[in-house]
């Protein structure tokens, strides 16, 4: 709670790179870098995987591109020949957007960023930066896909819906209620409803808050509300996953009396009861 996942224009135009995708092209293309591209946004857009461009370019996954150099492209066969002589497995996704880390897959929406993205993970933006080899100012392209470690993310099914009820961790009438609606979501909507999936993302001790907003205060974390101020602490919030949920509890949250009290906090609902 008290934290701001959107940002301001995140610069699409300048990750929307004029290369010719892979898929397509018959031989590796030149790339200037553009002022906030990275090397994973370079080969998210080109359907690549960092390794595939990094290995390409004689670059280190974590290598930190400059304005105005150029980075060579390559189709798909021409990477993966690249990581067969370089005795790396090929590993390439459609926009897979990673590093080498596990975790959970998310995929980037619309006007989100990596600090709002950390944020509701309950972890810093440096460490999902360092688990995606990105630099913590790195622009995040919507449709393509970032980890979340496993230590912060949620186990979910291949249908993306969580394996574990958020109900659990919230108070009595909260859970009841959240369970009521989360069974209308799905069978009129087709959509579930399920935490983030960060160990903070639905109840919160007094010191966990503390611990947050301690870090918040120190300039490593995100935004966080005082320890005592918090509905978390009250088991009685939920940080959603995505913005799809949001969108259906404003439909049918208020017969539940579940609200969105913060405007700029698209993720954060409460019980109001």
């Amino acid at each position: 709670m008290g934290r701001n996942r959107w940002g301001k224009a995140f610069g699409l135009a300048a990750a929307a790179i004029a290369v010719t995708a892979p898929g397509t092209a018959q031989a590796e293309l030149p790339h200037v870098v553009q002022p906030g591209e990275t090397l994973w946004s370079i080969s998210a857009a080109n359907n690549l995987t960092t390794r595939t461009v990094a290995v390409y370019n004689g670059l280190s996954e974590d290598a930190h591109v400059i304005a105005g150099e150029t980075i060579m492209v390559p189709t798909v066969d021409e990477g993966a020949g690249a990581l067969a002589a370089a005795g790396t497995s090929t590993t390439s996704s459609s926009s897979s957007g990673t590093g080498s880390t596990g975790g959970v897959a998310h995929t980037v929406q619309p006007g989100e960023t990596l600090s709002g993205v950390a944020a509701v993970n309950g972890m810093s933006t440096a460490d999902l930066a360092a688990a995606n080899g990105l630099s913590e100012d790195a622009y995040l392209i919507a449709g393509t896909n970032i980890q979340i470690p496993s230590t912060f993310g949620a186990s979910t099914t291949s249908s993306g819906s969580a394996t574990v009820d958020p109900a659990a961790e919230l108070e009595p009438s909260a859970a009841a209620s959240w369970s009521s609606m989360r069974a209308e979501a799905q069978s009129v909507y087709g959509i579930d409803l399920y935490p983030s999936g960060g160990p903070l993302s639905v109840y919160r001790t007094y010191e966990e808050q503390a611990q947050l907003y301690d870090l918040y205060l120190a300039g490593k974390g995100a935004p966080a509300n005082p320890p005592g101020t918090s509905a978390h602490e009250l088991g009685i919030a939920v940080d959603l996953a995505e913005p799809e949920m949001r969108s259906v509890i404003d439909e049918i949250g208020g017969g539940y009396g579940w609200v969105a009290p913060h405007s700029n906090e698209w993720w954060h609902v409460e019980y109001w009861g």
